[in-house]
């Protein structure tokens, strides 16, 4: 890549003294089994967010990643990074690393030292990242020179670019993510680029990116698969798609058969022969991608894609993949149903493979948007849980925020409403309300991960023809057993009993209890109960009857709620000195109100000297008076009314020097 990539060297010397005093050695993490590792072999879970081709000031940097870290996050996933993006920094040069002038093969200088601070005061917050070497590239006309010699085919390439650059973008979208795997000047300037961006010290923490520990994963592509593509009928200027049918012919000539239409194979066997070569595209890729990666002296774990493309996709991760993950958008109102979103993404997650959820959040379109954003506070409670019960590694929330311009100079957004935003999630202080409290939950085990797993096993073969065959899958378990066990898919020789297992046979009863039996889901009642030793949560409707399992919560009111309750100093809720609150409700015209009446019981007794104090923590301003509460006569307490959110209750002495 040109000069661009090295133009940070000669960084401010302000710059190189900053950095000098941000750069504790991160621990390095591994992924082992199921799970990322530190040095100790410990386990540990990420809690974060997607920035969203982000550029933010220095400034508005350090404050955002302090402000992240104060809500638990400990895992960024920057994302669009190559996307031209104006549209969301109307200010930049493009909007992206590049500077897109001519050719996408230079770094814009500005947005890399803002891209670099950014990282640098997220690394000085633990912060780690989830890295792509793609981030929606876009190529130009003058990219055709990485590939010198043939005029004429140069002229054809950057013909076919200009087609391509005036398709909608709904019909072109796929076709970008695609040409690298069939495109060799793509996928040169892809290589390109990785090294030039691994190799690149970041001025601020003075590491190449490449032997960064705060690298933690990479994805050479997100939300691609070209079997899924081709089943969905795209197909390429005439330029490339001569190229993609050519490899085609080859391959099914030398595999035995006729080529045929390669959009519809016209037998079994053409089928499965089909679905071996579009992975093999996808796979000798990725092997490429992952090559260039280790040469920079990268060994952060690398994985193709993200999103569940079916299970001969499924499978080549099984073989490839360092990691796992899928992104969804799903109904908040968890306890609703048997199928929730927690069964389409048990799909993705295999055997022996750290698992992530690289967004996620409440179903798009605003007619979900409509229906679901008064219930969307169950989301982080369901997420704690079960991601918790399913041992996933990472939950990322998309998204924390689009550009820079709807970043306030102090790290939060400028405005912060009571309305949904999953693109600008910074914005949306209901679900900012319980990130704290459920983000402890998942980080920090609260809840026990399953103690009865079970695996599915798929066999051969597992090659598909159409859209519905390849998103169902092969084999199904019955809705609702993710609730209660967790679920891991393998690939081999299926098990005999299989079959006729309960959960391939039968759907659980409701209430659905975790195996553990800290979770309850009851889809009658329409409650998401968490009763764990150092955790409590409640989030649906209530109703005259105690909510189940719940031995210290207690919510009153008809209407929906969202309550949350974390022991902050390691002890059982009984025992505890500190804990965090979070609360939400909904009124009965879906309007929010205050919210709900709270009630804790069981808590430790006060002694002599000693008092509980409630310090309000959210909405950040006005934060409220700190108020000293006083146990009834059976020893709970009442927590008290007002537009509160989260707050810190701490048993302390009464005196005046706290």
């Amino acid at each position: 890549m040109k000069s661009g990539l090295s133009l940070c060297c000669a960084i401010l010397a302000a710059g190189s003294l900053w950095a000098e005093q941000s750069q504790a050695d991160l621990p390095v993490l591994k992924p082992s089994g199921e799970n990322f590792v530190d040095p100790a072999g410990k386990p540990v879970r990420f809690w974060g967010v997607n920035l969203v081709a982000l550029y933010p000031e220095h400034a508005a940097a350090d404050a955002l990643a302090a402000n992240l870290a104060s809500l638990g996050v400990n895992l960024v996933r920057p994302h669009h990074n190559l996307r031209p993006s104006l549209d969301w920094n109307p200010g930049m040069l493009s909007g992206s690393l590049l500077k897109y002038q001519g050719n996408s093969r230079e770094f814009d200088p500005s947005a890399l030292d803002r891209f670099d601070y950014l990282n640098a005061a997220l690394r000085k917050q633990n912060i780690y990242l989830a890295l792509s070497v793609n981030w929606t590239r876009r190529y130009r006309a003058d990219d055709a020179a990485i590939l010198p010699g043939d005029e004429a085919d140069a002229a054809a390439w950057k013909a076919a670019l200009a087609e391509l650059d005036g398709w909608n973008w709904k019909k072109a979208f796929d076709i970008y993510k695609m040409l690298p795997v069939i495109d060799e000047r793509a996928a040169l300037l892809n290589e390109e680029f990785i090294r030039a961006f691994l190799k690149h010290v970041n001025p601020y923490t003075g590491r190449e990116y490449a032997t960064d520990p705060q690298v933690l994963t990479f994805e050479v592509m997100n939300e691609a698969s070209t079997e899924y593509a081709i089943i969905c009928g795209n197909r390429f200027p005439a330029y490339w798609q001569a190229r993609l049918e050519a490899k085609w012919a080859a391959f099914a000539q030398q595999a035995g058969i006729e080529p045929g239409d390669l959009y519809k194979p016209a037998s079994p066997q053409a089928k499965e022969v089909r679905a071996r070569f579009l992975r093999k595209l996808d796979e000798d890729y990725e092997r490429r991608i992952t090559k260039v990666i280790r040469e920079t002296g990268c060994q952060a774990p690398v994985a193709f894609s993200n999103l569940w493309r079916g299970d001969n996709y499924a499978q080549m991760n099984a073989g490839r993949a360092g990691f796992v993950e899928d992104h969804m958008y799903m109904d908040p109102m968890v306890a609703g149903t048997l199928d929730d979103g927690f069964y389409r993404l048990s799909r993705s997650a295999l055997v022996d493979k750290p698992f992530f959820v690289g967004e996620f959040n409440q179903a798009e379109g605003a007619e979900n948007i409509a229906k679901q954003s008064p219930v969307r506070s169950m989301l982080p409670v369901a997420a704690a849980a079960y991601a918790a019960l399913q041992n996933w590694t990472g939950i990322v929330w998309f998204a924390w925020i689009h550009g820079d311009q709807l970043l306030g100079a102090d790290g939060w957004a400028k405005t912060e409403g009571r309305q949904s935003e999953l693109g600008n999630m910074a914005g949306d202080g209901m679900m900012i309300d319980h990130l704290r409290t459920t983000g402890m939950i998942f980080r920090r085990g609260l809840v026990a991960k399953s103690v009865e797993p079970f695996t599915l096993w798929v066999d051969n073969p597992v090659a598909v023809g159409d859209y519905n065959g390849l998103m169902r899958g092969k084999y199904n378990y019955k809705p609702g057993w993710q609730s209660v066990h967790g679920v891991r898919k393998a690939f081999g020789s299926m098990p005999a009993g299989q079959p006729t297992a309960p959960w391939m046979t039968q759907s659980p009863a409701s209430p659905v209890v975790s195996d553990t039996k800290e979770i309850v889901k009851d889809i009658a009642r329409r409650q998401l109960t968490i009763a764990a030793p150092q955790a409590e949560a409640f989030s649906g409707y209530g109703d005259d009857q105690p909510a189940a399992a719940l031995k210290h919560l207690a919510v009153t009111g008809r209407t929906f709620a969202t309550a949350v309750v974390v022991a902050d100093d390691g002890k059982a809720l009984g025992e505890s000195a500190k804990l965090v609150v979070s609360r939400t409700g909904i009124a009965a015209d879906n309007s929010e109100s205050p919210g709900p009446a709270l009630r804790l019981a069981g808590l430790r007794k006060p002694a002599d000297g000693e008092g509980w104090f409630l310090t309000p923590t959210r909405p950040r301003s006005p934060q409220g008076a700190e108020q000293r509460l006083d146990p009834a006569s059976d020893g709970s307490l009442t927590l008290p009314a007002g537009a509160w959110h989260e707050g810190e209750l701490t048993l302390r002495s009464t005196g005046t020097d706290h």
